[in-house]
């Protein structure tokens, strides 16, 4: 087993705070098939020689031992679902998928990650999203892996005029999360949003960095990211608005609200704003807390339990996201493993 150091800060903090990177333990890596057979490899121009993802050596992982590949392109099918599951026999999957929207098109991708079993799991997932003049994408992205699994994301958004790119997250299991967004903001008028939720329980450790580049004029971002932590859950988040030189009139956002149901959990938020042009505007907002008694005992005083109404604050913070999805068995999915976990049963 080796270690590699992951969620790198581009500029460095206090080092006692423990956020400037992530170490993660990386079991022993043997080729292995995967369940599934894998697309003929597409060299993409946009995507090279980009610095991006987790840790240089987790894209190297991949180059070495990719055990899975999938090319998407709006022109051969605008929707699809794809399902990857980890089991007793494919531990380990490390899959790159390219997703690639033309010119005035519009694509919807949900790749929901599963596991089973009981021994330990790793991935490295490779995901990279190019939208192309006056496209529409939207990646729902789902991990809802077990307690042996540990996981690598690394995301990767190229946005051309007038792109619109729409990612939303399910981060909702695995032991250990690290996710890396990035996106590239080109051309005039691009657009990158993301829409996602988190949810940290037993010893969960969760890292999250999201970098969001303007280069392009008039270009603009969302981000807006809703977390709850439980027992000893961990979390990192770390974004970064970046505005190049030539990005006039553009503007981004980047919210992260955490809710914290139990004492002992421990939620550190790191929000940096990098500006190299005058006509711009971003906005960072982080916030972290117990459920605002004064909240609850409203709802409590129409009748509903303290369960009952923790159980509706949930939901209400991970509504938008989850309402987003465009399978309604997965989104039963999701509520069912964030509020059983929660302690909250979805049919009670």
């Amino acid at each position: 087993m080796s270690t590699i150091q992951a969620n790198e800060l581009k500029f460095k903090t206090f080092d006692y705070l423990k956020v400037n990177e992530t170490t993660v333990k990386i079991p022993a890596i043997f080729t292995q098939d995967f369940s599934l057979p894998s697309d003929k490899f597409v060299e993409i121009n946009e995507f090279k020689d980009d610095e991006y993802g987790v840790s240089k050596e987790a894209l190297e992982i991949n180059e070495e031992f990719g055990n899975y590949y999938r090319y998407l392109n709006s022109k051969d099918n605008n929707k699809e679902i794809v399902r990857l599951e980890t089991d007793d026999l494919h531990t380990e999957l490390f899959d790159t998928i390219d997703i690639v929207t033309e010119k005035g098109e519009s694509q919807s991708i949900i790749i929901d990650y599963a596991s089973k079993g009981h021994k330990d799991k790793f991935r490295n997932s490779i995901i990279r999203i190019l939208g192309h003049e006056n496209s529409k994408t939207n990646v729902f992205i789902i991990q809802r892996e077990g307690e042996e699994s540990t996981v690598l994301e690394s995301i990767l958004v190229h946005a051309e005029e007038g792109a619109n790119i729409f990612v939303n997250q399910y981060e909702v299991g695995s032991s250990k999360l690290i996710s890396n967004y990035k996106a590239n903001l080109i051309g005039e008028a691009s657009h990158a949003e993301v829409n996602s939720i988190y949810f940290g329980y037993n010893d969960h450790e969760i890292d999250l960095i999201y970098n969001i580049i303007h280069k392009g004029k008039q270009s603009t971002s969302n981000i807006i990211i809703n977390g709850a932590l439980k027992d000893n859950a961990r979390k990192v988040f770390k974004s970064n608005l970046d505005f190049l030189e030539g990005s006039t009139g553009s503007v981004g956002n980047e919210e992260e609200f955490c809710m914290l149901l139990d004492s002992t959990v421990k939620s550190i938020s790191v929000p940096l704003l990098l500006c190299h042009e005058d006509d711009v505007l971003g906005n960072h907002a982080a916030s972290a807390g117990r459920i605002d008694e004064n909240i609850l005992f409203y709802i409590m005083s129409r009748g509903f339990s303290m369960a009952e109404a923790e159980k509706l604050i949930i939901e209400s913070k991970f509504a938008s996201a989850i309402d987003e999805l465009e399978d309604e068995k997965l989104k039963e999915e999701i509520w069912n493993r964030v509020l059983v976990y929660s302690g909250k049963d979805l049919h009670e």
